[in-house]
C-alpha cells in the first residue's frame, strides 16, 4: 500500500508541473473541408501552436489534402511525389512552428473553389500554474519593407517573403513602389482570393505607404492596378500576433556587446530549466524531511 509520504510528493508534483493542453481544430467547423468556403476568414483570430492538431473532414473520394509550400499554395500545385491524404478524416499534428499551407488536389477545387488553407503555427507554450512575474517591458516595434529590395511589384512571391516573419501589433508595413505604377488596398479574405476590393475602399498611392498593424489577426493587401493582383500575384496576407513582451536583458557569457534579451525560445528554455531545477530540489528536500 502506498505511503502517505508518496501521496504528498505526487500532489506537490502535480501542482508545480506546467500543463500543456493541445487543441484540436476541425477545419471548416461544421462545413468541413469543401469548396467555396473562406478558410482564411475562419482561421482569423485562432492561435495554432505546436502540438495542436488539424482535422480535415470530408466525404471520402470527394476531396483530399496535400501539404505544399507558399508557391504551391499560390499556384494550387503540389510538388511531384507529394502524398495526398484521402481518408475523409485526416488528422495532421502541427509538429513544428512556422507557416503551413494545405490545398485540395482534386480537379480544380483549389483554383476555382478556393479549397486551400494557410496558417501560422506558434511554438508550444508552457502554462505554469504559479503566479507570473511582474510584466516586463514591451518588445520594440519593427518595420517591414514589403518585398525587401524588390519592393511592392508584380511577379513576386510575397507569401514566401512573409514566411517565418513575426508580425506583431505595433509593427509597421512599408509598401515601396513607383508612384502611379501600383497602389495598396486593404481587403478581407474573400477580396484577397478574388482580387477585388469592396466599393469605396480607399487606395494608398504615395509610393511609400506606411501601414501600422494596430490589431491582431489576419490582414490582406492587394494591388488593383490593371491585372496586377490576378495575373501578377501582387498580394500579401499575414497574421498579426498580439503585442509580445520581451524578457529583461541578460549579460552575455562573454561580457561583450553581444548581450541583450534572449530570443523567445532561449528565454523560455532558461526559465523552464530553472523552474524544473527548483522543483526537483524542493521535492528532494521534502522527501528527506519525510523519511
Amino acid at each position: 500500500m502506498a505511503s502517505p509520504q508518496l501521496f504528498i510528493i505526487l500532489a506537490i508534483a502535480a501542482i508545480f508541473i506546467p500543463s500543456i493542453s493541445a487543441v484540436e481544430f476541425v477545419v471548416g467547423d461544421d462545413k468541413g473541408w469543401t469548396v467555396n468556403f473562406d478558410y482564411q476568414s475562419l482561421a482569423q483570430g485562432k492561435v495554432f501552436r505546436v502540438g495542436d492538431t488539424l482535422v480535415f473532414k470530408y466525404p471520402q473520394g470527394a476531396h483530399n489534402v496535400l501539404r505544399v509550400n507558399g508557391t504551391g499554395f499560390q499556384q494550387c500545385q503540389a510538388p511531384e511525389g507529394t502524398e495526398a491524404l484521402t481518408s475523409g478524416n485526416d488528422v495532421i499534428t502541427l509538429a513544428t512552428p512556422g507557416r503551413k499551407w494545405y490545398i485540395c488536389g482534386v480537379s480544380r477545387h483549389c483554383e476555382v473553389g478556393n479549397q486551400k488553407l494557410f496558417i501560422t503555427v506558434l511554438p508550444q507554450q508552457l502554462s505554469p500554474v504559479y503566479s507570473p512575474a511582474p510584466s516586463p517591458s514591451p518588445t520594440l516595434a519593427k518595420e517591414f519593407v514589403v518585398g525587401d529590395e524588390k519592393g511592392w511589384t508584380i511577379n513576386f512571391d510575397y507569401q514566401a517573403w512573409a514566411e517565418g516573419k513575426d508580425f506583431r501589433v505595433g509593427d509597421r508595413l512599408i509598401f515601396k513602389y513607383t508612384v502611379g505604377a501600383h497602389n495598396v488596398l486593404r481587403v478581407d479574405g474573400n477580396g484577397f482570393q478574388q482580387c477585388a476590393a469592396p466599393a469605396g475602399t480607399e487606395a494608398l498611392a504615395t509610393g511609400n505607404d506606411v501601414i501600422m498593424l494596430s490589431t491582431p489577426g489576419r490582414k490582406w493587401y492587394i494591388c488593383n492596378v490593371g491585372q496586377h493582383c490576378e495575373a501578377g500575384k501582387q498580394k500579401l496576407a499575414i497574421t498579426v500576433l498580439p503585442l509580445s513582451e520581451a524578457p529583461a536583458s541578460l549579460p552575455s557569457s562573454g561580457g561583450g556587446s553581444g548581450g541583450g534579451a534572449l530570443p523567445p525560445s532561449e528565454a523560455t528554455g532558461t526559465i523552464a530549466s530553472k523552474y524544473y531545477a527548483w522543483m526537483t530540489a524542493a521535492l528532494s528536500l521534502l522527501m528527506m524531511a519525510l523519511v
